[in-house]
């Protein structure tokens, strides 16, 4: 545990390990797959309600923190809607600089990603690198937004702190698995 990097967690924590410790979260909108207006997440750990929270509906904040820590370019999953003519923003990660897509559920090929995506939405699918500008367009945010907006809609710092765990855990799996991703 690292009570200087994550102060508030490790106070949360009172000793025990960070991942066996239920952090909730009570999201303003309800997840889009569950509909869950209540998630006990535990630092790290990435289980259903890890992806339901990370996956379905807050994706945002995983990826603000993959990008405060690393600086690395967002990755903006869009669909194409025919009745719009138009990409649709879907989902967030960051790209490695390996060229790889980053988010909950690991460190994918983008090409291979794309393609499994647009099977599932049955339309046509891609992942591409992003700026924060382009991020804030694509989540309808206002121009003035700051890059640190999300820390602003967290309810405690408690809750900031346990998505930068989550974020710092992510890259230490993907780093450990593949090296390549710090070039």
């Amino acid at each position: 545990m690292d009570a200087t990097t994550y102060p508030h967690l490790a106070r949360f924590a009172a000793g025990r390990p960070f991942a066996e410790v239920a952090v909730e979260f009570m999201p303003s909108q309800p997840t889009t797959r569950h509909g869950l207006t209540s998630v006990a997440l535990y630092p790290g750990v990435v289980d259903d309600n890890a992806d339901e929270f990370f996956a379905w509906g807050y994706c945002w904040l995983l990826a603000a923190a993959l990008h405060e820590a690393t600086g690395w370019t967002f990755g903006l999953v869009e669909r194409w809607r025919e009745e719009t003519h138009a990409w649709e923003w879907t989902h967030v990660g960051v790209i490695t600089p390996n060229g790889r897509f980053l988010d909950i559920r690991g460190h994918h090929d983008r090409a291979s990603l794309a393609a499994a995506l647009e099977i599932a939405y049955a339309m046509p699918t891609r992942i591409r690198p992003g700026d924060f500008a382009e991020l804030r367009r694509a989540m309808g945010m206002a121009e003035e937004t700051e890059p640190n907006w999300w820390l602003d809609l967290l309810a405690t710092p408690l809750l900031a702190d346990v998505v930068r765990y989550f974020a710092a855990h992510l890259l230490g799996a993907c780093l450990d698995h593949a090296p390549e991703v710090a070039a």
